[in-house]
């Protein structure tokens, strides 16, 4: 047995990077295992059709797997953009539009990734990692309050298809908590590719019967699926304070965001005392820094050669916002001062890993909303990739066969002889959230579980999105008053993202998943 810990976002999904470890996995084995099972115990969230980002250290070695999907259309004729369907969905205080269908599928990456970390680090028999999830998905999980809630968010994509409304329905309605839900077609899918590994996705049958369902309206093709390659890339390392933290390069543009974040708050000296009102100025004008760094300038550059080291040399270069960060009312709050609404709901999920050998993986993946149908016979839920604006935005020029852009940001700290692997879902709200878990457990000194649970805020437009819970008296008066269109939370919301985190030092294990989107912790211990 390896002794470890897991955070994730399903007491299953823990569970199978925990029964990883005490067969005698590392890390890398038990991030797999929790990885596949998240696909189905979290099935509205990640998946074999999706792709994403993992920071690891493994035998002391930092370095960031790029699993993320790349743009398709190679060796297709020259064309714009794809045209979408799309769905209205009413959220109450905004209507957001979402684009799915057949056209907005890129590359399923999961399955090329988790194979690459596998060959690479595993100890474990791949059909042994997969089959607690294919027996999951064939004997069913129960559904979770934060399954149902998802399941119900997406319900208007989910009941365009058929055979998708099926899967995620009971009676005619979205699934419930504690209803079972099952994939048992999902189940033969896991086992063929422990047995065939990642062609059975690309130049085999489910690569097949992938662009069989998409049909004609597909960008995606058979060149795309075959080309698709997974990469091991140097991590973006910041020191910040006394701790140092690994964040992964472009395609994740949260990992240059966060570390600017980071900066910005060093700029202004220590951190003020937790949750009041200037700990809250401080983080959001750290926050209202990044936001200015996002559009068409960096998009643009991401990938040119030298542009991220240049970034991280100059970081915080223009010190905007400086009259909020001293309690003043910020300047404004985006273009013709109408707020812009974050995306809703950010369907992503997050699994950190450690154990007793000092290894470390933090590792986040998504379907985004899905592309609305599943692939027959395989149980297999594809991405909307294309139809997302912070993945493949318009302002940057994406050629077929270039990586998507992602706000995956799978992270590792280390403060002293810890180690934390940490990272969250949330789609614009991964940045915001990391940003809290690294000045929590650094600046004021918390554990991982006080470090999850404490109240964040966010800013996105011009807009700063707060929890009200376990601040001081008066905190939220004291903000409103420079804020007047602040939007208030009185609990903790799964809007502020899921921070799962998995601590290690000297063989004693620590960490919390976050109950904002049913996270849940444990080792094997």
């Amino acid at each position: 047995m390896t002794s470890g810990a897991v955070a994730a976002g399903s007491p299953l999904t823990v569970e199978a990077g925990l029964a990883a470890l005490r067969a005698g996995g590392n890390a890398a084995d038990a991030a797999i295992a929790a990885s596949l099972m998240a696909g189905v115990a979290e099935a509205l969230l990640t998946g074999l059709g999706g792709g994403g980002i993992a920071t690891l250290r493994m035998g002391g070695q930092v370095e960031v797997l790029d699993l993320f999907s790349d743009v398709p259309g190679r060796g297709g004729p020259a064309e714009g953009r794809p045209a979408l369907r799309h769905i209205d969905v009413d959220f109450g205080p905004a209507v957001q539009r979402f684009h799915f269908g057949p056209a907005s599928v890129a590359v399923p990456a999961l399955p090329g990734g988790l194979w690459a970390l596998h060959q690479k680090y595993g100890r474990l028999d791949m059909a042994r990692l997969v089959e607690p999830a294919a027996r999951a998905a064939e004997q069913g999980v129960p559904v979770t309050p934060g399954f149902a809630q998802v399941c119900g968010l997406l319900w208007p994509i989910l009941g365009t298809d058929d055979a998708l409304r099926a899967l995620f329905s009971r009676e005619g309605r979205p699934l419930r908590a504690g209803d079972v839900f099952t994939n048992p077609d999902l189940a033969g899918t896991l086992r063929a590719y422990a047995e065939q590994g990642p062609a059975l996705f690309s130049t085999g049958a489910v690569g097949q019967a992938i662009l069989a369902a998409l049909g004609a309206e597909a960008r995606l093709n058979a060149t795309d699926l075959a080309a698709w390659q997974p990469v091991f890339r140097a991590p973006i390392c910041y020191h910040y304070r006394d701790a140092t933290v690994w964040l992964p390069p472009p395609s994740s543009v949260a990992g240059l965001l966060v570390a600017q974040a980071l900066r910005a708050l060093e700029d202004h000296g220590p951190m003020p005392e937790p949750l009041g009102a200037a700990q809250v100025r401080s983080l959001a004008h750290a926050l209202r820094r990044v936001e200015g760094s996002r559009g068409p300038t960096l998009h643009g550059k991401l990938f040119q050669d030298g542009f991220v080291d240049g970034f991280l040399l100059a970081l915080a270069p223009q010190e905007d916002f400086e009259a909020e960060a001293h309690g003043q009312a910020p300047t404004g709050e985006g273009r013709g001062g109408r707020p812009r609404l974050p995306r809703q709901p950010g369907n992503t999920t997050h699994i950190s890993v450690v154990d007793a050998d000092g290894n470390a993986v933090a590792i986040t993946h998504s379907l985004g909303e899905t592309a609305g149908l599943v692939v027959p016979g395989t149980g297999l839920l594809l991405n909307n990739f294309l139809g997302e604006s912070d993945v493949y935005p318009e302002d940057a020029a994406l050629p077929p066969g270039s990586r998507l852009l992602t706000m995956c940001c799978p992270s590792l700290l280390e403060i002293g002889d810890q180690i934390y692997a940490l990272g969250s879902g949330g789609s614009s709200r991964i940045r915001s959230a990391l940003l809290h878990g690294i000045v929590y457990l650094t600046d004021h000194g918390l554990d991982p579980r006080r470090a999850v649970t404490a109240p964040r805020c966010h800013v996105e437009g011009g807009r700063l999105y707060v929890e009200a819970d376990r601040r001081p008296p008066g905190t939220l008066e004291a903000l409103a008053a420079g804020y007047p269109n602040m939007n208030r939370f009185d609990s903790l919301n799964l809007f502020f993202g899921g921070l799962h985190i998995a601590g290690s030092a000297g063989g004693h294990f620590s960490g919390a998943g976050d109950p904002r989107r049913s996270g849940t912790f444990g080792t094997t211990d």
